[in-house]
């Protein structure tokens, strides 16, 4: 039998417990420290979470039972404009609002009578017919015989645009359309034919529905205004070459191969006319106008 020798080791406490412990000085300068930390993140929580004054609403009480509310008789402050406060936080200020684009029952219904329009002079293969005409008109009416449903010719609106609406009562609006077709009788291919001009009237409701009153009502074109004449043109050798110059560059993006035409001395500086090709090689007279520096103008 092997004798067991048991080894002890001593630990000595008293010589780590003195190395580990700091000085007293310098365990009073951290509880400060601590102390100190601790005001300072009471203070900028406090100020964090409470209001700023330009954001805090006045105090107001309502007593009970009462339909007013009571404010102080002293004050003479005025009460703050009424902000609207957006998803995000932001607030809106009454300048912000005021420049959002208009918008009202009276773009409704020239969106209306453009749809109209294009639904009502589109004369194609479509099943349907004028199933989206009556959709628009009062319930009930009935419609005199229209191409949609008999005619072999083929008509589509090219483009349509409103550019006059007039109240005629209250949810009750006559809109002016400048429309153009493109059309096709069964003998040949499309043609374009001239602008025309019609007026719809529609009922907007007030949470924005509509309904066309009143088939299309073929009105004349606007009058168009009488602009001065163009400037007359220069000999080639008279036009500045930094005109020329300037005007290549200008358009150069629009299309390729830009061509000098022709030059016109305007008030304060040049007319400058050139062709450009574009994708397909037709080429485009254009106009472009710069001032005695150079610059663009318009």
């Amino acid at each position: 039998m092997d004798d067991h020798h048991e080894e002890y080791e001593r630990i000595p406490w008293s010589e780590l417990t003195s190395a580990a412990s700091p000085p007293r000085g310098r365990m009073l300068y951290v509880a400060a420290a601590l102390v100190g930390a601790v005001v300072v993140g009471v203070v900028v929580g406090r100020t964090l979470d409470s209001p700023s004054p330009e954001a805090a609403a006045p105090e107001t009480s309502i007593p009970a039972g009462g339909d007013e509310m009571a404010v102080d008789p002293t004050s003479t402050e005025p009460a703050p404009s009424t902000v609207t406060t957006s998803a995000g936080g932001g607030v809106y200020s009454e300048a912000d609002l005021m420049a959002a684009p208009p918008t009202g029952p009276e773009r409704v219904a020239a969106v209306r009578a453009e749809w109209f329009v294009y639904d009502y002079f589109t004369a194609d293969l479509e099943p349907s017919g004028t199933a989206d005409i009556l959709g628009a008109l009062p319930s009930g009416v009935e419609l005199p015989l229209m191409p949609q449903d008999a005619s072999e010719s083929l008509s589509y609106v090219e483009w349509a645009r409103a550019f006059r609406v007039d109240e005629v009562e209250e949810g009750l609006y006559r809109v002016g359309v400048l429309f153009r077709l493109l059309g096709a009788p069964p003998d040949r291919g499309f043609s374009r034919m001239g602008p025309r001009a019609v007026e719809v009237m529609v009922a907007v409701s007030a949470d924005g529905g509509t309904t066309v009153v009143d088939l299309p009502s073929p009105i004349g074109l606007p009058a168009a205004p009488e602009p001065g004449p163009w400037p007359e043109s220069v000999a080639p050798e008279e036009v500045p070459a930094e005109m020329i110059e300037a005007a290549t560059a200008a358009v150069g993006a629009w299309g390729s191969e830009p061509r000098f035409v022709s030059g016109q001395p305007i008030d304060g500086g040049w007319r400058i006319v050139l062709t450009l090709a574009d994708e397909v090689g037709n080429r485009w007279p254009v106009a472009v106008r710069f001032d005695s520096g150079g610059a663009r103008i318009g």
